[in-house]
């Protein structure tokens, strides 16, 4: 069995002091004295997660919807402050945000132009921190495993780190970017770099596009380059939102370079938020060509501190 190496270690560290950090009570005189502000007003203590931070005032901007509501330092709409698609990223978290992702990714070969027809599984924790100055933190753990009779193993550890240009509706489109070190446990190291990009396009409709290149820093060297896109659309405010997403990857080797071996994956999604800080993400891809897996199944299940 794979042992857990250092990062994976620091990692699980990390989650569990996050998590007892946010689970102990609040101090009793400062609750008692937000709790008098609140009922001398006549409201509630303003919050300060996503769903419950106070809306704050954008001049020519009026929000139709309360996901559409600008929120934080960065003035960030409340859609954008957890994960609206699965492939495509946007922005960064709000400072002092704290969200855990479990992911269940499941792919399927092509049997017409792969011999091993073994369903390819992974399960995937995620912790992301929003930090000041527009910068994000994130850490990964992967467990993979191979078929029905395959080791469950450790596969990867991963860290990234984001950072957005400027706030929220400053430059349309919204550029952020994307630096992430992979470790592999059964082959060599890679680096990986994109440009995220998102918007609204009116309300309740919004999009979503990456601009990838990730480096094997090792073997033969490999260049993958990928294009991500997605489009949602909000069918009830903070609830339910269906969409599209589409990627399309591009690999190469030190032996051929620019001969590359193309992949693309489209299919429908669906966003369920059961809670204020729950949400659910599902996206059955398909593959379009020969190289492309016959299918790539996401399951994603979120919860914000």
């Amino acid at each position: 069995m794979h042992c857990f190496s250092p990062p994976a270690i620091l990692l699980l560290l990390c989650t569990c002091l996050c998590a007892a950090v946010h689970a102990e009570p609040v101090d009793p005189a400062a609750e008692a004295k937000n709790k008098s502000e609140g009922e001398a007003e006549g409201t509630k203590p303003a919050g300060t997660h996503s769903w419950d931070a106070p809306a704050i005032k954008v001049p020519g901007f009026e929000a139709k919807l309360k996901e559409e509501e600008r929120i934080g330092s960065y003035g960030q709409p409340r859609w954008s402050a957890h994960r609206r698609f699965n492939r495509t990223r946007q922005y960064v978290r709000p400072e002092g945000q704290i969200d855990f992702e479990i992911w269940s990714i499941h792919k399927g070969p092509r049997r017409s132009n792969h011999g091993d027809e073994a369903v390819e599984n992974e399960w995937q924790t995620e912790l992301e921190f929003g930090l000041p100055y527009r910068f994000q933190f994130d850490a990964y753990l992967v467990l993979a495993k191979t078929g029905r009779e395959g080791e469950l193993e450790l596969a990867e550890e991963k860290f990234e780190l984001r950072w957005a240009f400027m706030d929220w509706g400053k430059i349309y489109s919204n550029p952020t970017l994307y630096f992430e070190y992979a470790i592999h446990n059964h082959d060599f190291d890679s680096v990986e770099v994109k440009l995220l990009l998102g918007d609204s396009i009116i309300p309740r409709l919004h999009w979503g596009v990456n601009l990838v290149y990730e480096h094997v820093l090792g073997g033969d060297h490999n260049n993958n380059f990928a294009f991500t896109a997605a489009i949602s659309y909000t069918v009830i405010d903070s609830l339910l939102a269906i969409g599209w997403e589409h990627q399309s990857e591009f690999e190469d080797s030190a032996d051929n370079r620019w001969d590359f071996e193309d992949s693309h994956i489209t299919g429908p999604s669906i966003q369920i938020r059961p809670s204020p800080q729950a949400h659910l993400n599902l996206v059955p891809f398909f593959g379009v060509g020969g190289h492309s897996p016959a299918f790539k199944f996401y399951f994603v299940f979120g919860w914000e501190f």
